[in-house]
């Protein structure tokens, strides 16, 4: 509500196109972070958490453990380097060449989000291993203070008229509350800590980056890579061939059809590791009972919201008109509708099938991701609509019938 209220056309256009393209941290992190979830979990099952935050079980799951905060620490932290270097200088290049706002009004507000980003990035691993382990909660604690805080201070540096500064405000939250908590939370540091003492006393074991990481990893980056052009490529192309203006229509809506994805996969995503766990464990019946449960409200969930927002979005378009005409197009947003609703079934029956420490999905989503870009670059130049049909209909007509023959032939299986 906010945002267009208190930004220019050009500026929501910037602001959404930023997100946009610090997107492309896809490109860097490489699925790494889901990798180490799964790999965390499946080691996680085989051992038993006491009360003072040690781990009682073998070894050599403990050094699995120990070898994944160890590589994947190092790993990121060069992916964050470059990331940042690439991001402020293609950042810059592209939104100097097709932007209409002065290079003085957005270029401090890039470097920060840039800057923040890379700190994000940097420590994200860390964040998936603790998932890993059991403490999705503690995670989800964490997000939901980090989410708190970041938008108090956007609202705050948007109604001071702050402009494009704001943009940085919940990157920015992020990175210094992550710090803070890795740094100072006695709980995460016992969880290192216990297993780290235990099993560096051995010699061996772990796990090896190029047997056990790299293979499932691999497929995970390209999977996640073709993911960008799926899922963050639309808005950019659009700020280029149509204008700011139209970028910022296109983007205020991604982002809102964007929160109630999170909100409707929130079901899935807090039961990855567990769902992981089952199936170290061989536990067939359970995970499947438990995954149609949470599936079914992660779905319903969704569209419910869509539902709801696309109907307040028409209603509430006659009485506040400044804020909505921001948005676009009815037919658009009942083309992104669907997509949403989609996109969550996709999202559910992924999260089963890599639950396995697999990746089934690379091929569908290489192909998917291309069809997406060369459709999208094609119809852009003759408007946002022509755009969002080409990405809609992939995405319903290709993207979710392949998904969903996969995940059929992992539901057959016993073991």
């Amino acid at each position: 509500m906010l945002i267009p209220s208190v930004l220019s056309p050009s500026q929501q256009g910037y602001f959404y196109t930023f997100n946009a393209v610090l997107a492309t941290q896809i490109f860097f992190e490489l699925g790494l972070n889901h990798v180490l979830i799964q790999l965390t979990s499946h080691s996680a099952a085989h051992l038993r958490r006491l009360s003072d935050g040690h781990f009682e079980g073998e070894l050599r799951w403990k050094q699995a453990i120990v070898s994944l905060l160890t590589c994947s620490r190092k790993w990121n932290m060069i992916m964050a380097c470059l990331f940042f270097l690439v991001l402020l200088a293609g950042g810059t290049f592209f939104f100097s060449r097709n932007g209409t706002l002065p290079t003085a009004e957005w270029l401090q507000a890039w470097v920060v989000l840039a800057v923040a980003a890379a700190f994000n990035l940097a420590m994200s691993s860390r964040l998936a291993i603790w998932e890993g382990l059991g403490e999705v909660g503690q995670v989800a604690r964490l997000r939901l203070h980090q989410s708190i805080l970041g938008y108090v201070l956007l609202w705050v540096m948007l109604l001071s008229g702050q402009g494009l500064q704001a943009v940085a405000a919940v990157p920015l939250v992020a990175a210094l509350m992550t710090a803070w908590r890795l740094s100072r939370q006695p709980q995460f540091r016992r969880l290192q800590e216990s297993v780290a003492a235990e099993a560096v006393s051995t010699k061996g074991g772990g796990l090896s980056w190029r047997k056990d990481i790299f293979p499932l990893q691999w497929r995970i980056a390209l999977s996640w890579a073709s993911g960008y052009f799926i899922f963050n490529f639309l808005t950019p192309v659009i700020f280029a061939y149509q204008g700011p203006a139209a970028a910022g229509q296109l983007g205020l809506a991604l982002t809102i059809f964007s929160a109630i994805t999170t909100v409707g996969i929130s079901w899935i995503s807090a039961k990855i590791p567990v769902l992981s766990a089952h199936i170290a464990r061989s536990e067939r019946g359970e995970l499947n009972a438990l995954f149609d449960s949470q599936a079914l409200r992660s779905v319903s969930a969704t569209t419910l919201c869509v539902v709801g927002f696309v109907t307040v979005a028409e209603v509430a378009s006659a009485f506040v008109p400044k804020v909505f005409e921001r948005l676009p197009s009815l037919a658009i947003l009942l083309m992104l509708a669907v997509v949403t609703i989609v996109n969550s079934i996709i999202f559910a029956l992924a999260a089963y099938m890599r639950a396995h420490k697999e990746e089934p999905l690379l091929g569908q989503a290489v192909v998917t991701a291309i069809l997406v870009g060369v459709g999208v670059y094609w119809a852009a130049p003759h408007g946002l609509t022509a755009a969002v049909a080409a990405y809609a209909g992939v995405t319903a007509l290709v993207a979710l019938p392949w998904s969903v023959l996969i995940y059929a032939k992992y539901r057959q299986r016993t073991i």
